[in-house]
């Protein structure tokens, strides 16, 4: 809402017969706080994890030794219907990495990759609190986040 009133006011200066483009990046999902789960406070899902990477919305899932398959049981079990939870050959076999995915890129996947399609983030305060303390988020496959706002003004 202030993004577009900001651009409203500054395309009423522009000169006649001119085009204003304002395009974000990616789209955003807000996220209240009883939607961000912090995995510090969530022992069914921190057990067994090692390392998160990714967004709140998208998480790369590095485990235990041995500890995939009871951490892949308790993710789907307690998130399953707010996030797509895979292996990660399974999350490969989904085509989301595209035709080709490199050794490098297996390995820095993680065990377990989690993406949302419901209103749900995993953040982790004591590691990142600025991620945590935000409402918007993307970094899943919802059209939300994948598609590119974009704001059009034309000054006739």
């Amino acid at each position: 809402m202030a993004v577009d009133h900001a651009v409203r006011l500054m395309a009423e200066q522009l000169p006649w017969d001119t085009v204003r483009v304002v395009s974000g990046d990616h789209g955003m999902v807000d996220l209240r706080p009883e939607e961000k789960l912090d995995l510090a406070h969530q022992p069914d899902l921190a057990g067994g994890v090692r390392i998160l990477g990714g967004e709140a919305r998208a998480r790369y899932v590095g485990v235990r030794p041995g500890a995939t398959d009871d951490v892949l049981s308790a993710w789907r079990s307690r998130l399953g219907d707010r996030m797509w939870v895979w292996g990660r050959e399974e999350a490969i076999a989904t085509g989301i990495f595209g035709p080709t995915v490199t050794d490098r890129a297996r390995e820095r996947m993680g065990d377990i990759i989690a993406a949302a399609h419901g209103r749900v983030g995993i953040v982790e305060r004591n590691v990142d609190p600025a991620q945590a303390r935000l409402i918007g988020h993307h970094g899943s496959l919802t059209a939300a986040e994948q598609l590119v706002p974009m704001l059009v003004y034309r000054r006739p």
